[in-house]
């Protein structure tokens, strides 16, 4: 049975989500993984002032089996998907990514909507308090209009990570883009709580809070991904 703690149009929050076993033995994978510095020169999802990111290489489920503790996460997953509660929210879907995040004091993720792709987050860290932030902010379904993708002059050629998906990413803060989002003004939060499960549905548009100094030396640690679509074709960079 799971513990279903909000389920409404922007998004799916499960608490309690793995066991203390699993847990325990995929937060052991992550720590020796290979994790690399977030370039924000190249993957804008990120903007220079964000302070800093990390993330490990990403896995698709057609990878699998992975030979470690990553095939407990994949299980686990793949088994509340299949819920009816799951599928009623996410709908029919091809597979999804997998890749371990970390968010240090001063890091944070600025506003965007992933490109319209139905996206999860796990927080996979053991202890968190509310006064530490990297909070998820998110704005009610259909009230702003927001276009996270850049328009290129015709003359523009894309060299960017994201050349090979026709959707250039802005390098350097527009306020245009963000004064929809100022004007309404409004949303709700959800809280990096140990151990829970957030699946939030396509073109929500949502950001993370800084991490606070008081987190000291406490990791935002994370497990996130695309969840992709049934009819989707394209390459993916979540």
């Amino acid at each position: 049975m799971y513990n279903i703690v909000n389920y409404g149009p922007e998004c799916l929050v499960v608490d309690d989500f793995l066991s203390c076993s699993d847990w325990d033995k995929i937060y052991n994978q992550v720590q020796v993984d290979q994790w690399l510095k977030v370039d924000k020169s190249s993957d804008k999802y990120w903007h220079l002032t964000d302070g800093d990111a990390y993330k490990t290489k990403r896995i698709l489920t057609k990878q699998r089996p992975c030979k470690n503790s990553y095939d407990i996460w994949f299980h686990r997953l793949d088994r509340f998907l299949s819920t009816d509660v799951a599928k009623n929210f996410v709908g029919e879907h091809m597979g999804y990514s997998l890749r371990a995040y970390a968010y240090p004091v001063g890091g944070k993720n600025p506003w965007h909507d992933d490109m319209g792709t139905l996206t999860y987050a796990y927080y996979l860290h053991k202890r968190w308090q509310i006064n530490w932030d990297g909070t998820l902010l998110v704005v009610p379904k259909g009230e702003v209009e927001y276009a996270q993708t850049m328009k290129l002059n015709d003359e523009t050629v894309g060299l960017d990570s994201y050349s090979n998906q026709n959707t250039p990413m802005e390098m350097f803060e527009q306020d245009k883009k963000y004064k929809e989002i100022m004007e309404y003004g409004r949303g709700f939060f959800v809280s990096p709580k140990p151990n829970r499960l957030v699946i939030i549905n396509k073109y929500i548009v949502h950001g993370i809070n800084r991490v606070d100094a008081d987190a000291g030396d406490n990791i935002r640690l994370s497990l996130g991904g695309a969840i992709m679509p049934k009819e989707y074709y394209g390459p993916l960079k979540i």
